[in-house]
């Protein structure tokens, strides 16, 4: 079903050249070739021996049983205060395989996630399932700092993103290329939100101020509202159909700091998006599983606009790849 979904997008919108990104690729299928448990970010507080991991080890064993995804892992119960001996590749050591004891205790203090692990983790297998062209900045991070409006109200933090599957899309519209790109993935989510939602995958379609941009007002309620009203898809290719969840950022007096809240220490998605639009796809353990930024043409030609490839790839991983 989902491969008939360009179709609206191409009858509605014209052609637009495609876009690089120049930002590097991330984790290589190389890095993640000895498989195990890929550590993406550790949190040595409530934790005795954490602090040997860092981002990038492998973790083989624990208590001598092999472990290949993060829920192999929780499943051992490394938060029991008892201690576990783990078994993995070290990254800064060449991949040195070295063996630690830790003993950890439930991390509460990132409200609202409860017992949190000490470290945030992906199975390697699992990680690597991405193209190499969705491995922007982000990819393999735990969610970092963010703070979204919902335009029927509510905010969205990077913490919120933990425990849920997500298909979240930042768009801006500084330039024409920027709106009509913008419009494409809208309309292609709209067509797609019964099979992620069956599929147990939330959206988030959030207007963001991109930092290589012009500068422009970033969207307000209304503004969002008539941009869905002006884009969306039409009767002719199957609509009305309802808008995805609209998201725009704070304005000053929605901007408190408190609220600003993600996995890993003060690190935020604003500092890592490249060029509009960027797409990312996290798993229910809040892991980047996808980052993609700006547009990819397919390499078969069968779909000629490279922003609706692009956004209907993400699509099919977020629904069959997580």
């Amino acid at each position: 079903m989902l491969k008939k979904l360009v179709t609206a997008a191409l009858l509605s919108l014209p052609l637009l050249l495609s876009t690089g990104c120049d930002d590097p690729f991330t984790v290589s299928s190389k890095d993640l070739k000895p498989g195990g448990v890929y550590v993406t970010y550790v949190q040595p507080q409530d934790c005795s021996g954490c602090d040997a991991l860092d981002r990038g080890d492998l973790i083989q064993e624990v208590d001598g049983t092999p472990v290949l995804t993060t829920d192999e892992l929780l499943a051992k119960n490394l938060t029991d205060g008892q201690p576990h001996k783990i078994k993995y590749f070290d990254k800064s050591a060449d991949n040195e395989v070295k063996e630690i004891e830790i003993t950890a205790t439930p991390n509460n203090s990132m409200a609202p996630i409860k017992d949190a692990p000490p470290f945030w983790t992906v199975g390697a297998e699992e990680l690597d399932r991405a193209p190499s062209w969705a491995r922007r900045r982000l990819f393999g991070h735990a969610s970092p700092q963010l703070l979204l409006v919902n335009s029927d109200g509510g905010f969205v933090n990077g913490r919120d993103l933990y425990g849920k599957k997500v298909l979240m899309v930042m768009f801006d519209w500084a330039a024409a290329s920027d709106r009509q790109n913008g419009a494409l993935s809208m309309q292609v989510l709209q067509k797609a939100q019964a099979d992620l939602k069956n599929g147990g995958v939330e959206i988030v379609f959030a207007q963001i101020a991109h930092p290589q941009q012009r500068e422009i007002a970033p969207m307000n309620d209304t503004d969002l509202r008539q941009f869905f009203k002006d884009n969306q898809v039409g009767e002719a290719e199957g609509g009305p159909l309802p808008p995805p969840p609209l998201y725009r950022m704070p304005n000053k007096t929605e901007d408190n700091p408190t609220r600003v809240l993600g996995l890993e220490g003060a690190f935020t998605y604003y500092e890592a998006i490249g060029e509009a639009p960027n797409v990312f796809v996290l798993d229910e353990h809040g892991i980047i599983r996808w980052h993609s930024a700006g547009t990819t043409p397919d390499p078969t030609g069968e779909i000629p606009v490279d922003m609706v490839y692009t956004i209907n790839e993400a699509v099919l991983f977020a629904r069959d790849s997580l």
